[in-house]
């Protein structure tokens, strides 16, 4: 039998740098509440009573259940679980200190060759926190003795109270804090760089053990938390993040011919299997596949997969599957465009015409603007809810826009993460096709364009930035306001950004002449007519280089997103320009009550709205849907 109490105090460090490490190496909630009762194990062994050690972690074990509480609010109970179990551990693991005095931590760490800087912030450490705890016992008294009896007080006057009391605790502190470092200072233990001391510390043949047997414990609960000791196969035992995930559908080509499949994967080769629904049905076999290609983000940490399917015939339902080895997604569907009725859409429209190329001309797409967080698990759950019930209340959308700000830091993974796993059941089924916004950029898109696979028929130079594709009778021009931002035009200095603007305003220009679609529809994530003029060098740079392209080529309508409010302008030069918001983030370019421009026709500061569409040949028509998806706006375009 040991004591604690008796037990050298490096030995003690080295136990609880042992014990904290495993806790914060391993995520599995099962290994580490076994490492918490192994913990509590050896402060009973050593003569600590677990009575004892939760009357001293009292406060502190009462902060745990309170973060458990917050994480179990927001639904994440596991993520809680593991946090507050680690918490826990380190709690009671450091507990072992109380077990000795603080002069022989010091001196065990002056001994262990620890630098005395780092051995004299460690001594003030440990010393403040019972000095914090003194002074406010003092000032708490006398309180009680001026005749306020705090116990029998409303919650409300004692929380008054410890607001006014905690500054000059927390300054009475802080000077005491100050006064030992002086202390200290004055016994020149910088100065003497050899010392003599009252005693030496000693390791005993128990220390010696302790220390030894805790790094490689350590070392094993580790081990086995990576799963390395699982006697099954990796592709036998995958854990969820090598499963393929954050499946999204997208267009390079032609939609009625073609399918783009993106995916989250391990890094390992994989596939997309596909066939036709009729097909699969009927064998059970997916009869074709495509390898896809691995696109590797911040440095292998991230992988992107991406594989195009052709060869597809139009207006035909298909279903699919990604990955590998033993490890394949659940299946997905999704239909090719069909060109099949386009005549029949157009005659009943009463235009007599077929639709440019035979196309379908009768079908719905939806619009979203800033998905952009507040809290991002709480705000990206609310946005998956609320998109899914849009689209089964309205099950004939083909595909999505978005509009920018789908993220709030372009490089953070878990941000991205987030924003594939809130829809990515509707994304796995139905394209998105997207523009980048302010969020989404540092200086140019780097992150974004990895991340989404998109048409590459822009300009030179600009792929994927800029693109178009066609649907139905409708053409859709996707536009990086980017360009206009201050850092791009900065970064590329005075020669080369208006070049590169000459060559995307020409691309524009061509592309929109080129089209002979009913309708002319461009999305960019800036607006060229703002809710509030808060950038006007940007807002007019879109007026001055791409507005006078717009209504000389025929745009019917311009989407956009960026100042979180829902906003519909009157036709303007015969485009009616509409900002999307679908977030819950709220907007501080726009409240309630403010003064607007005379060209808006409709506003509404409601958070999350979807825009859905139905063209149906001459006919288009747009019905605007907040976050329970109940109208409040709606009107038609006309030709």
């Amino acid at each position: 039998m040991y004591s604690l109490a008796g037990l050298d105090p490096r030995t003690k460090i080295v136990m609880i740098a042992a014990v904290s490490t495993a806790a914060m190496a391993v995520g599995n909630i099962w290994m580490l509440l076994g490492l918490l009762v192994f913990t509590v194990l050896i402060m009973a062994l050593g003569g600590v009573s677990p009575a004892r050690q939760l009357r001293q972690a009292r406060g502190a074990v009462s902060m745990v259940i309170f973060l458990f509480i917050l994480q179990a609010v927001f639904g994440r109970w596991v993520l809680g679980g593991i946090l507050c179990v680690r918490l826990m551990i380190v709690i009671m693991s450091a507990l072992i200190l109380m077990t000795g005095h603080i002069r022989d931590y010091l001196l065990g760490l002056i001994q262990m060759k620890i630098p005395y800087e780092i051995a004299y912030m460690v001594m003030i450490g440990l010393h403040f926190f019972p000095v914090l705890r003194e002074e406010a016992r003092d000032v708490y008294y006398s309180i009680q003795l001026r005749g306020t009896e705090m116990k029998k007080t409303s919650l409300h006057a004692r929380l008054a109270a410890y607001m006014k009391i905690s500054l000059p605790i927390l300054a009475g502190a802080m000077s005491r804090a100050r006064d030992m470092s002086v202390s200290m200072e004055t016994r020149r233990f910088r100065a003497c760089q050899s010392r003599t001391y009252l005693r030496k510390l000693t390791l005993t043949a128990k220390d010696k053990a302790l220390m030894a047997v805790f790094p490689v414990l350590c070392a094993a609960f580790i081990f086995a938390g990576s799963g390395v000791m699982n006697a099954l196969p990796a592709d036998k035992a995958a854990s969820p993040e090598k499963m393929p995930s954050q499946i999204i559908l997208s267009w390079t080509g032609d939609p009625a011919e073609t399918q783009t499949v993106s995916w989250k994967g391990d890094g390992s080769i994989q596939y997309v299997k596909y066939a036709s629904a009729a097909g699969h049905e009927a064998t059970g076999y997916y009869s074709r596949e495509k390898k896809a290609a691995i696109t590797k983000i911040q440095e292998g940490r991230y992988c992107r997969y991406s594989a195009q399917i052709t060869g597809l015939r139009p207006g035909t339902e298909y279903c699919y599957t990604v990955g590998a080895g033993d490890r394949w997604s659940a299946q997905h569907d999704f239909a090719t465009e069909s060109k099949t009725n386009a005549a029949a859409a157009e005659k009943s429209s009463g235009s007599g015409t077929a639709a440019s190329g035979g196309t379908d001309a009768k079908f719905s797409f939806m619009s979203m603007g800033d998905v952009q967080y507040q809290l991002r698990d709480r705000d990206y759950r609310i946005w998956g809810e609320q998109a899914r019930k849009v689209f089964a209340d309205n099950k004939k959308i083909r595909f999505g826009l978005m509009m920018g700000d789908m993220v709030d830091k372009n490089a953070d993974m878990k941000d991205w993460n987030s924003f594939f796993g809130a829809a990515g059941d509707i994304f796995s089924s139905v394209p998105m096709m997207t523009v980048n916004g302010n969020h989404e950029t540092s200086i140019g898109p780097y992150t974004y364009m990895k991340m989404m696979d998109l048409p590459k028929n822009g300009p030179q130079g600009l792929k994927e930035e800029i693109y178009s594709f066609d649907y139905g009778n409708c053409h859709f021009v996707m536009l990086n306001s980017g360009l206009f931002m201050d850092e791009r035009r900065e970064a590329m200095g005075q020669a080369a950004w208006p070049a590169m603007m000459k060559k995307a305003d020409a691309w524009l220009q061509a592309d929109l002449k080129r089209s002979d679609a009913k309708w002319k529809i461009v999305c960019m994530h800036h607006p060229a007519y703002p809710a509030e003029n808060n950038d006007p060098k940007l807002y007019s740079s879109i007026r001055s280089h791409w507005v006078p392209i717009f209504e000389k080529q025929g745009v019917d309508l311009v989407l956009c997103g960026h100042q979180h409010v829902y906003m519909r302008t009157k036709p303007i030069n015969g485009i009616t320009y509409m900002m999307a918001d679908s977030g819950q983030k709220l907007s501080h370019y726009y409240r309630q009550g403010d003064a607007l421009p005379a060209y808006v026709k409709k506003i509404s500061t409601e958070n999350s709205t979807f825009e859905v569409y139905k063209v149906d040949g001459n006919r288009f028509s747009v019905k605007v849907c907040n976050g329970d998806n109940k109208v409040i706006d709606a009107f038609s375009l006309k030709k």
